[in-house]
């Protein structure tokens, strides 16, 4: 970024020898006054961007979405590149703030700084609040003609625990994602001993009983793991998490009330612990694994694809976990059930609202305020927001409706969409490229959009008999399978984050430490439920409440 210093300098030294020039040679002075004009005029135009890295982007000077925005609106990008890590990227940003380096004019952070961090800069001057800029039309005419609920959700993400917003969010929802843990059961196995597939807990643990005693593999050894999942997991593979919503709404931390006006700790309920009694009967059954608890991603995924099936019941949330799943023939045994109904009659999943991440910052006291409104905005324009992730039209995608004539997709086959509205015909997400940013800036594209893309990039048209097609049936069998209110993501004050920065730190890993010990009866629920509740307050537990109560109150 020194570099615009230098150029600057270069430019006050052509002009100062174009007028010494005086009554010279006229055409030689003409040169350089227009080429120290155009200096000064691209100078002027040249926003600077610090992004965030992707490995994955070949070139980001020759790019088409580089180029796409610079013609689209008339300026240069000069890049200043952050770290693909995001701790790096936060160390950096510190850095940056705090030091005499130019800085740049915008920064689009691929949602790597925290709430905290980007109130903190905001609150100290080293981020614009741009609170009055997202408010108005004439400002930013794409951001405000986003649908008003899907903004004012964009908004509330955005707006930090001071009431001001510092940075503009991406917001890109997506079913398949709101709901990862998709339970799967092996249906080969109840086929070859006549049973139905399980709607309850009780007849789930009569099946899983069934499993360990009739050798359903056929190999002769009784090596069939009823119940297995992953509980370190990140995408779906807690089937802790997945059983557990059927006594209760459980998301794995705090929750709210069911008339959405108070904070709760569900890990502390009746019902909580009702669930473990149940998990705890299925392992001194010997039909839940131990292995849940302490297996890492590569046994997760050795145990689901060993030669001979062993896993009568799995939560995943993504297909992959079974390798070339198309023709995976553990997979193939395996079939998508809906999230099971406890005694109560419960039947909830975990349920991950979209919460937009933060993108972009504009740096305080920069010179192109401008053009990096225009910048901004820019990326919410439909079209662009399409271009950033996918690629060029009509190379790496279209909407053409002649090339549309006959393509479907597992929401339309499932009676959700009409049609679908835009065909991926290149693999450019999966290549290192040189056609996007990869996804790294703020976006807008409704639920609506991404479920009517279908990817035809291996060309191959969607074939309703294709057992991985499950977009449309994990919607109809999960989506509607949560409480109407859901905890957002709660946005602290600096100090408040300090207030409970233990409890943050250390509430939760002991909630899971404490549910493996209980469950594989390590510690007693009859005799040491009460002592948990006690050790859980001395931890400081009210305090988080009663401070998340009032970061949610703010909220509402």
């Amino acid at each position: 970024m020194k570099k615009r210093k230098l150029l600057a300098l270069g430019m006050a030294m052509i002009m100062s020898v174009a007028a010494l020039s005086g009554c010279g040679n006229t055409d030689s002075a003409e040169s350089a006054g227009g080429s120290a004009e155009a200096k000064a005029q691209e100078s002027d135009n040249t926003l600077v961007v610090a992004l965030t890295q992707s490995s994955m982007v070949t070139d980001y000077e020759n790019n088409y979405f580089t180029n796409y925005l610079e013609e689209k609106l008339g300026i240069n990008i000069e890049f200043y590149m952050l770290p693909s890590d995001a701790s790096e990227t936060r160390t950096k940003v510190n850095l940056l703030a705090t030091s005499n380096e130019e800085l740049p004019d915008v920064m689009v952070v691929d949602n790597h700084l925290t709430n905290e961090m980007i109130l903190q800069l905001g609150s100290s001057g080293f981020f614009m609040p741009l609170d009055d800029y997202v408010s108005d039309p004439g400002v930013m005419p794409n951001y405000n003609a986003i649908p008003e609920e899907d903004r004012n959700i964009m908004n509330t993400a955005s707006t930090q625990a001071d009431g001001h917003i510092y940075s503009l969010s991406a917001f890109e929802p997506e079913t398949w994602n709101l709901t990862p843990n998709r339970t799967y059961i092996n249906k080969a196995w109840l086929d070859k001993l006549g049973l139905e597939i399980p709607t309850t807990t009780a007849e789930l643990k009569d099946v899983l009983i069934a499993f360990r005693d009739n050798d359903p593999n056929g190999n002769g050894v009784q090596d069939e793991i009823g119940v297995y999942g992953l509980s370190g997991g990140g995408y779906g593979e807690n089937t802790i998490d997945s059983l557990m919503n059927a006594f209760l709404f459980w998301n794995g931390g705090l929750g709210l009330s069911e008339d959405g006006n108070t904070v709760t700790a569900p890990f502390t309920a009746d019902e909580f612990k009702e669930g473990l009694v149940y998990m705890n009967d299925l392992y001194n059954e010997g039909v839940l694994s131990a292995n849940i608890f302490t297996d890492d991603g590569q046994q997760f995924k050795a145990i689901l694809n060993q030669e001979t099936p062993i896993v009568g019941l799995v939560s995943a949330g993504s297909l992959s976990n079974w390798p070339d799943v198309v023709n995976n023939a553990n997979f193939a045994e395996m079939e998508l059930i809906e999230p099971l109904t406890g005694e109560n009659g419960t039947q909830y999943t975990p349920y991950y609202s979209y919460s937009p991440g933060q993108e972009l910052m504009i740096v305080n006291g920069t010179d192109k305020l401008d053009l990096a409104l225009k910048f901004a905005d820019e990326f919410y324009n439909h079209d662009t927001s399409i271009i950033e992730r996918f690629g060029e039209e009509g190379v790496d995608w279209t909407r053409d409706p002649a090339e549309l004539e006959g393509h479907s997709n597992a929401y339309v086959e499932a009676g959700l969409y009409d049609s679908v509205t835009m065909l991926v015909t290149s693999t450019v997400w999966a290549d290192n490229q040189s056609q996007t940013w990869r996804n790294h800036g703020p976006r807008y594209a409704s639920l609506e959009m991404g479920n009517t893309v279908y990817d035809f990039s291996g060309g191959n048209k969607f074939d309703p008999n294709d057992r991985t097609q499950l977009f449309g049936k994990s919607y109809q069998l999960y989506y509607t399978k949560h409480p109407e209110h859901v905890l957002p993501v709660l946005k602290y004050t600096l100090e408040e984050t300090e207030a409970i920065q233990d409890q943050l730190t250390n509430v939760m890993p002991f909630v899971r430490q404490s549910m493996a010990e209980f469950i594989t009866g390590t510690r007693s629920i009859e005799d040491e439920w009460d002592v948990y509740l006690g050790e859980l307050d001395s931890m400081g537990l009210q305090t988080w409440v009663s401070t998340a109560q009032t970061a949610y109150d703010r909220i509402k």
